[in-house]
């Protein structure tokens, strides 16, 4: 393990440690931070920003993407998973376990000698073979170090799946190349995707044999000889796996990926706290890894219906999760990668006018979650000005789905409403001013409900699941209605009413920070008119030792959690505390930063402290973007007075077109706070 990692597990990294801000940002990213248990169900596998190929190790007990930090043994290397997503994840296909002498499906291994970094993965297992992997978009490569033997072997699990499998083949080729179908269930089983498999081996297999449903590959090998294999990906077809499989060299590829990522980690340069630092770019990292690049070389993709079509002058993307994620990532694309924002907007318009299930489809070309509230992504890009997207291609599929949204409980009502809203604000920027109406009408429909279950709290609004809720309380769902804060002030009382109940759900403890539904709440502050409060609950979120935690995702526990919720370590989340594609990671980084997307749909940032000195947004344009917080330290993150561009700066806002012009935020930081400042 390198001494990064061991600095970062046995916690001796200290609070005033900084590091120069030239040192590489890929050294920040830990890999094994939240793999632990159910502590974020992340993994350290190999793979590129986007990458469909992720190539990391599944463990025994496997865990939701496969590998779980306390495990004793191994599996195998599988191609592909979604990282921190619940039930039992999906993907963990084409699983391979290099051995010696007599068979075995799993292994011990050497924890010391466990290292990951962007791009690549290394273990030795206790056989003594030695493995390292790396990975393009397309392509796993599998460098095996074996010792002499003279029965050596690839133990190839072609029907490994996560989720389970509907079916899956292999064909062999040659005495080195194999190819694998498999057809397996997607997150919660709900739904199916198909990946296709072409692996080649530097090494001639003497023999191929197929025992209990695994396939086992034999050949002899001398004292340190090294196997090397690569497989490649397509949702299309193994005959398109194979075209789109890289010939680079294991040294080359590893470098391209590392450099791929450097770049894309580079686009926000933080100074500060070292820990600080290595929490933002390992959670920046976890923001990019989903969805993945599904188009060929040739620019084709395979569409939620298994036919193929062709995406002209972009790249296709697919495997969403789109319930949890919508609410944070796609505004922080938006800012700092425009470019691909834009084809991950180009990709879900294609999703509608495809075929969009509820969930997932029978047909998605690679493993996936959900697809609900696009309507609010695509709107959030369109409205922070990313080019490309036809809202109008997508408008008629997005209208019908109104009418089968689902509003059968109380939290669906709520989201049901929030997806009215965004149709309203589509059809207002294509200038259907009567279907914007409608939808509008719809949406405000949410009142009545609302002053029925959520503006008097009953017995029964601290229940998980009460009145048939999804993973939350009355209380965290009260909140859901970022479209029309203003409605439940009104509501409420007024602003006093609203902040005085906004202050008892945090000092009572009743936040959960372990899942979505109220992720957003800690920002709402600012838009009641007291933002110092939004300043004081997200530094406590971010950096303190005593926030309590009483929630999972299905129960409120007997005993609360007390202490940090995010952790450079292997138990890196507060337990059940799922990262959810992404969705966690980019609370933390955009709330690091001082930016947070409460209503997506509309292109503004609320703002809070900072947890950094300073920090440079890289905009995709050549210009940047500071934001500098003087005078901060633990105690000192309230906001004082600010300036923006030189002039004074007193809002709790800041518009996305005003950060993508570059400029100059400075804070004014101080122990107590100025309840005079941001409350316009």
């Amino acid at each position: 393990m390198n001494r990064l990692l061991v600095l970062t597990f046995l916690g001796i990294f200290f609070l005033n440690t900084f590091c120069s801000s030239a040192q590489p940002k890929v050294d920040f990213v830990n890999l094994f931070i939240g793999t632990a248990g159910d502590h974020g169900q992340l993994d350290p596998s190999a793979t590129v920003p986007f990458g469909m190929v992720k190539l990391g190790p599944d463990t025994d007990p496997v865990n939701h993407s496969g590998y779980n930090y306390e495990a004793e043994y191994i599996q195998g290397f599988s191609h592909n998973r979604i990282a921190g997503v619940g039930c039992r994840g999906a993907g963990g296909n084409f699983r391979i376990l290099p051995g010696t002498g007599q068979e075995i499906t799993r292994t011990k291994y050497n924890k010391a000698s466990e290292a990951a970094s962007p791009g690549f993965y290394a273990v030795e297992l206790a056989n003594n073979i030695k493995v390292q992997l790396t990975a393009t978009n397309t392509t796993g490569v599998h460098r095996y170090t074996f010792p002499k033997s003279s029965q050596a072997y690839l133990m190839i699990d072609y029907k490994a799946s996560f989720a389970g499998t509907h079916n899956a083949r292999y064909e062999q080729l040659s005495n080195k190349e194999i190819n694998a179908v498999i057809e397996a269930k997607n997150v919660c089983s709900v739904g199916r995707y198909r990946t296709n498999f072409y692996l080649e081996s530097s090494k001639a297999f003497d023999r191929l044999e197929e025992k209990d449903g695994l396939l086992y590959a034999y050949f002899a090998t001398a004292k340190n000889e090294v196997v090397e294999l690569r497989v490649g990906l397509s949702p299309i077809s193994p005959q398109q796996a194979k075209r789109e499989m890289s010939q680079l060299s294991f040294e080359k590829i590893r470098e391209n990926a590392s450099n791929a990522w450097e770049n894309i980690l580079n686009r926000i340069e933080v100074d500060g706290k070292q820990e600080y630092k290595i929490l933002f770019y390992t959670h920046l990292y976890h923001t990019m890894l989903n969805p993945v690049n599904t188009t060929t070389s040739s620019g084709t993709f395979m569409g939620t219906d298994w036919q193929l079509y062709q995406a002209d002058g972009y790249i296709h993307y697919d495997t969403w999760s789109m319930w949890d994620n919508f609410r944070n990532k796609f505004s922080l694309y938006a800012l700092i990668i425009p470019g691909r924002a834009s084809d991950i907007g180009k990709s879900l318009v294609d999703l509608y006018t495809i075929g969009r299930s509820k969930w997932t489809s029978f047909f998605e070309p690679a493993p996936s979650v959900r697809t609900e509230h696009a309507a609010i992504t695509l709107l959030d890009l369109h409205r922070r000005g990313i080019k490309g997207i036809d809202l109008e291609k997508a408008y008629v599929k997005m209208a019908y789905e109104a009418s089968y949204i689902e509003k059968h409980s109380p939290d669906t009502r709520l989201e049901n409403a929030y997806d009215y809203w965004a149709l309203a604000q589509v059809a207002g920027e294509l200038g259907k001013a009567a279907d914007k109406k409608m939808f509008l009408e719809k949406a405000m429909q949410y009142k009545g409900h609302w002053r029925k279950t959520f503006l008097k709290m009953e017995d029964d609004a601290d229940i998980m699941h009460a009145r048939g809720l999804y993973e939350g309380t009355i209380w965290q769902y009260r909140w859901h209605v970022q479209f029309d804060i203003p409605g439940i002030i009104d509501m409420m009382g007024g602003q006093d009413k609203y902040i005085e109940n906004l202050t008892y759900f945090f000092d009572n403890d009743l936040y959960n920070h372990g899942n979505q539904p109220d992720i957003h709440v800690p920002h709402m502050f600012n838009i009641g008119g007291a933002p110092w409060l939004t300043q004081k609950w997200v530094n406590r979120i971010l950096t303190k030792a005593d926030m309590v935690q009483y929630y999972g995702t299905h129960n409120k526990w007997d005993e609360p959690y007390i202490g940090r919720v995010y952790k450079a370590a292997p138990k890196g989340y507060i337990r059940e505390m799922d990262d959810d594609e992404g969705t966690m990671s980019s609370w933390y980084v955009l709330s690091a930063m001082g930016l947070y997307p409460v209503l997506v749909g509309d292109p503004v940032f609320q703002v809070n402290t900072p947890i950094f000195d300073r920090v440079t947004i890289n905009l995709e344009n050549g210009k940047t973007f500071e934001i500098v917080t003087e005078g901060l330290s633990d105690e000192n993150f309230y906001i004082q007075s600010a300036s923006l561009n030189g002039q004074p700066f007193d809002q709790s806002y800041i518009e996305h077109q005003q950060l993508a012009k570059g400029g100059k935020l400075i804070y004014y930081l101080g122990h107590e706070p100025n309840k005079a400042w941001g409350v316009k």
